[in-house]
């Protein structure tokens, strides 16, 4: 993944452009002289650094000085109002700076840098990630592949796609994969959850704002769509839009025209929307909370995303893939999974679909000691099938009626105490022994006594 950008700045100029950077999904810090100590002391990762060529001369050098010493193979660019050659004499460094000179437009001064960073970052067209880190691109599930054949045919086209999924099956993955593997991979992609912004900001956080348009519109800012232009905008979560921020997307799709709040000027946007939601649009309809003339403007093409359990034989080939991508981002060589987190995975019904896969095994390579992933590294919610110790032989058979002289019927839960204590009283507390007698992992078996209220004791042996 592409590292942050940093940004060097003690005025507000460039705030919009700060914003408009994170917008469009790339990371981007921003510093002032005085807090840049510290950062370069740390020496942080980023992939370029931006400063402002308007800071004071003593300033701006000693800035340069400290990012030459820190990161002395990063590009930097500098933003500012004057001739581009002076801006390089007076760069007091053997470094090479790459000044741009700035409009005051803030939609061409972030076109301007835009491509700037293109042009020395060759990684940031994918900024993401590579398309093979986006989805899992080998897979064996039937469903997936005509999915993915779905993709490939209409990745060049400009019409509307509504995807469907329950929460965590990739949608946001699927919209970025069409993407970028289309002619507008170039453009930028921009996504916005609609569930997670309050209604009142939804439509400035769309179209933009002008300046003074409500409290707190300090400054003008530019909205998702004229950010997209020329590329895509994903509308997460679209069955959660009020409907009058409905109907006014409704007329974006059919004039290809915004107009930010506030402001009474017509632009004109070229952008592919894709819509996406965990809901089913046809019973939001019913019930009133979605427009159907929305709705069929959206779904020119549907993907229905199936969930985990319906397509097992993805889970192994998905683990395997998180498990490399996550070692190659840590920098370690790549683990196996046990034979029994193997079965584990494939037993677990995953209602929070690839997101809970991912996230399992980002924890699994961060808990696991050696090169083998276990079971016992695994969250509770998919463990407890593993946990369960198996019933005897015995009590498969009918062994029927008790008679009156029988012991009294203990609790499972006590019964199961009785006999991890008494493991360990006749193994000398040694827990490896006692947990493989027991048939449970030793992770199991210290989570079982501190459940039980029992402090690991010194004495206990591995």
């Amino acid at each position: 993944m592409l590292r942050p950008i940093l940004l060097i700045s003690e005025s507000t100029r460039y705030q919009p452009l700060f914003v408009a950077l994170n917008d469009l999904g790339i990371r981007a810090e921003l510093a002032s002289c005085v807090n840049l100590g510290p950062l370069t002391e740390t020496k942080k990762s980023f992939a370029a650094i931006v400063i402002d060529w308007g800071l004071p001369a003593a300033k701006r050098a000693e800035a340069l000085r400290q990012i030459y010493k820190a990161w002395p193979d990063l590009q930097v660019i500098s933003l500012g109002y004057g001739d581009s050659a002076t801006a390089r004499r007076t760069a007091q460094s053997g470094n090479h700076v790459e000044h741009l000179a700035m409009t005051g437009n803030e939609k061409e001064d972030l076109i301007l840098l835009l491509e700037e960073l293109r042009r020395i970052l060759p990684d940031l067209r994918t900024q993401v990630v590579t398309l093979s880190d986006l989805f899992f691109i080998k897979t064996p599930s039937r469903k997936m592949v005509e999915i993915l054949s779905l993709i490939d045919i209409m990745k060049d086209e400009s019409s509307s796609v509504l995807i469907q999924g329950e929460t965590g099956t990739g949608k946001e993955v699927i919209a970025r994969l069409l993407h970028y593997s289309g002619r507008r991979h170039a453009a930028p992609f921009v996504a916005i959850n609609c569930a997670a912004i309050p209604e009142t900001l939804l439509e400035s956080e769309l179209f933009g704002h002008e300046k003074g348009s409500f409290t707190g519109a300090f400054e003008r800012r530019i909205g998702k769509f004229e950010l997209a232009h020329n590329g895509a905008v994903l509308l997460d979560e679209i069955g959660d839009m009020p409907l009058h921020t409905q109907a006014k997307i409704l007329r974006v799709l059919e004039s290809g025209e915004i107009e930010r709040v506030g402001g009474h000027e017509k632009i004109k946007v070229d952008v592919r929307i894709v819509a996406a939601t965990n809901k089913k649009l046809f019973q939001q309809i019913d019930k009133g909370l979605f427009r159907q003339d929305l709705y069929y403007r959206i779904n020119t093409f549907t993907i229905n995303l199936p969930p985990l359990r319906e397509r097992l034989e993805d889970v192994l080939p998905l683990a395997k893939h998180f498990i490399d991508l996550h070692a190659r981002r840590r920098g370690g060589p790549p683990k196996r999974l046990s034979p029994e987190a193997e079965q584990l995975l494939l037993k677990h019904d995953w209602p929070g679909n690839v997101r809970e896969l991912r996230n399992a095994m980002e924890r699994a390579m961060v808990l696991a000691a050696g090169n083998e992933i276990g079971a016992e590294v695994f969250p509770d919610e998919i463990r407890e099938k593993f946990d369960r110790p198996p019933r005897p032989a015995a009590a498969l058979e009918s062994p029927g009626p008790a008679p009156m002289s029988a012991a009294p019927i203990l609790p499972l839960e006590e019964v199961e105490k009785r006999a991890i204590l008494d493991a360990l009283s006749l193994l000398n507390n040694n827990a490896t022994k006692a947990a493989k007698h027991l048939s449970i992992s030793k992770a199991t078996l210290f989570r079982k006594l501190k459940q039980y209220g029992f402090v690991r004791r010194t004495a206990m042996r591995g």
